[in-house]
């Protein structure tokens, strides 16, 4: 009898074991299935905007994250002020529910916004990610919290705020110098989008398109963008300890720094001096009469890095532009024929104001009459120099122009030793001439060598080149490229490579000739068409120039004006062009020269 009920009892315990056995693999199953369905189905359906599937929208809210600084190397001039890379407290908006929006946030936002409060709270209210405050005037640009502001915020117990750094690529906009150049996003950006990028390796897209940005776009591109990722609850809370999270490369190397040879306080001071001079387009290049470095390179018109529109002129560093210089080049003619043998600084010749052939005349009506070689020069005599030009052959001018740094590029290529041997210090630098490259030289007329010998018909020069002309006078005949970038360093501060100076790279003219030139420069001043210089602070010496814009009997005419100061020690080498002015007007160069030697005369020296 117990044996059977233990039989029985043995029997009902087996079966409920097999029906839970049953139920536990059921419920298994059931599970089974479902997570089958959402990893191979449910994940490719269209949920939320009806555009995106389930696994877009978990990889893009994986990824998607603000860019506070794109990675990218930064550039200073040579006391380390940013041309790019300045970095902001800027006013960042995270996704929160919106009973957590605090009323006296929204007020205190939206008086310094200078927004409605409804308009502050319906943003916040829509965000679904991490929102950057853009600056009113400029969406591409944040909103710059002052200190109080930003230590108001970080009193405060406010949920969804943040001031966090973010760094801004071109602090000085506009006044950016063109050489500087531009980067580009190659994805689509707009308004907000544009602080908005996708994956961790947010930067890929980001490239130099213009000046430094582009040649030195090797150092520049940096390991990976700074983001900032805020993470919630489902209901939008954020989880404290994990709400947001800053991701950016772990390398204290990087980025890199192009320390420039550029000084911005002398940049700023000559853009005024080109604003109180309308020069609406034009240029003005500084050199450092010891190292050839450059001071300052100033370009008009103005560009703003930020609004990249390249069918402008203004995207243009019309300092490397080759135009024709005018009665500046007559300074590299008196130096080629004293070269040649073919011309000496007492050579005395006559003027009566008419060539006599290819319809050349000189500038004064009536002629100079008889003059020398050095006070045809003062006085800007154009038939002397014609002569000059016809006395040359062909060959003599090209050769003598290449020597010089007349014809072809002069800027410095540089080889950082890792590799990038072709690192442009000038992008986009325009090659000098003196003839055309499909011309013979042995084949160019008289008239054309004529016309050459006054800087016209086919002479085209950069005022990068003219000034780096005066630095090879003032190094007595040597020859050498001007330098922009002087060290590369890593973000520690220590250097990766220096780049040398090329002062005295190769012996171009005699010594004799070089000073005889200099000479000559200083009469231009003391005695002939500069005399109004007389009154700079410094003593300078140069030579002036106007050349017609397009062709003979146009309107419009370049004036230039070269030259160096102080004469007793000369420190820099000025050239200055005034484009596209009106024919008959002052001679704006020329003014323009002068304000800037008094700019660099006030200067305190450099360390």
């Amino acid at each position: 009898m117990l044996s059977r009920q233990r039989s029985k009892r043995q029997k009902l315990m087996y079966n409920r074991l097999v029906l839970l056995a049953c139920a536990i693999t059921v419920m298994i199953g059931i599970y089974i299935v479902r997570l089958g369905w959402l990893q191979l189905l449910f994940v490719h359906s269209k949920v939320g905007d009806g555009v995106h599937t389930v696994l877009q929208r978990t990889v893009i809210q994986r990824a998607r994250g603000v860019v506070l600084d794109d990675g990218r190397g930064s550039i200073v001039d040579r006391a380390g002020r940013p041309y790019t890379g300045q970095v902001v407290k800027a006013l960042v908006l995270f996704p929160v529910n919106k009973n957590a929006i605090r009323t006296d946030a929204v007020r205190s936002m939206a008086l310094w916004l200078h927004e409605s409060e409804q308009e502050v709270r319906r943003r916040w209210e829509e965000l679904v990610e991490p929102y950057i405050w853009p600056n009113e005037k400029d969406k591409k640009l944040p909103f710059e919290l002052s200190t109080e502001q930003a230590e108001r915020i970080g009193l405060s117990d406010w949920e969804g705020i943040r001031v966090l750094p973010y760094t801004v690529r071109y602090p000085l906009r506009q006044h950016t110098p063109q050489w500087v150049g531009a980067i580009a996003d190659m994805t689509d950006t707009s308004s907000n989008e544009y602080f908005k990028k996708s994956g961790n390796n947010a930067d890929s897209s980001i490239v130099g398109v213009s000046g430094l940005e582009r040649t030195f776009e090797p150092l520049l591109k940096g390991l990976g963008a700074t983001t900032v990722v805020h993470y919630t609850d489902a209901s939008q809370l954020p989880l404290h300890g994990l709400d947001v999270r800053l991701r950016r490369p772990d390398n204290p190397y990087y980025p890199l720094r192009l320390i420039t040879t550029t000084d911005q306080t002398i940049e700023a001071a000559i853009e005024q001096v080109l604003d109180r001079h309308h020069i609406e387009k034009g240029s003005v290049v500084v050199l450092d009469a010891a190292t050839r470095d450059v001071v300052a390179m100033v370009s008009r018109p103005a560009a703003d890095p930020y609004h990249i529109e390249p069918e402008k002129a203004a995207w243009n560093n019309r300092a490397t532009k080759a135009l024709p210089p005018g009665s500046v080049y007559k300074l590299f003619i008196a130096a080629a024929a004293m070269e040649a043998g073919l011309t000496q600084l007492n050579e005395r010749f006559s003027c009566d104001g008419h060539y006599g052939k290819y319809g050349l005349a000189c500038w004064l009506p009536e002629g100079h009459g008889t003059l020398t070689l050095r006070e045809a020069l003062a006085e800007s005599c154009n038939e002397v120099f014609a002569e000059l030009g016809e006395r040359l052959t062909g060959h003599q001018l090209l050769n003598y122009a290449k020597t010089m740094g007349l014809s072809g590029l002069v800027g410095m290529v540089s080889d950082d030793e890792m590799g990038h041997r072709s690192l442009r210090h000038f992008e986009a630098e325009e090659e000098s001439r003196i003839f055309p490259d499909d011309v013979q030289p042995g084949n160019v007329s008289g008239g054309e060598r004529a016309q050459s010998g006054i800087g016209q018909r086919n002479v085209r020069l950069t005022p990068l080149a003219a000034a780096n002309f005066v630095v090879t006078l003032l190094q007595n005949g040597n020859f050498g490229s001007p330098r922009l970038i002087q060290e590369v360093q890593y973000a520690t501060g220590m250097p990766i490579v220096r780049f040398p100076v090329q002062v005295k790279k190769e012996r171009v003219m005699k010594l004799e000739t070089a000073r005889n030139v200099m000479k000559m420069m200083v009469d231009v001043v003391q005695y002939g068409t500069g005399q109004s210089l007389k009154q700079t602070s410094w003593n300078v010496a140069g030579k002036s120039g106007t050349a017609q814009a397009e062709a003979y009997g146009t309107a419009n005419v370049h004036t230039w004006f070269i030259g160096y100061g102080p004469i007793e020690k000369p420190k820099y080498a000025v050239s200055v062009v005034s484009e596209d002015d009106q024919s008959g007007t002052s001679h704006k160069a020329t003014e323009v020269f002068r304000a800037v030697m008094d700019v660099l005369a006030a200067q305190p020296p450099h360390k």
